[in-house]
């Protein structure tokens, strides 16, 4: 004998809220396995740390004079 199940509107919402919450989580553990990735993370973190940063309009105005965009 088979049931019948009634999905209103708002579980559709909330079952769209979770497969997308499940997505980051798969991209997050994907990341998480990527040494490579995990390598630039974490030399990106010194970076700003150490003060190796720079303001985004002065990188791009370094890019444009370089010829570079």
């Amino acid at each position: 004998m088979s049931e019948s199940v009634l999905i209103t509107d708002e579980d559709r919402v909330l079952l769209v809220k979770v497969s997308g919450l499940l997505e980051e989580l798969v991209e997050t553990f994907n990341i998480l396995e990527d040494k490579e990735a995990m390598d630039s993370l974490r030399e990106a973190e010194a970076d700003v740390k150490a003060g190796r940063v720079r303001d985004y309009d002065d990188f791009l105005k370094e890019l444009k004079e370089s010829g570079e965009i």
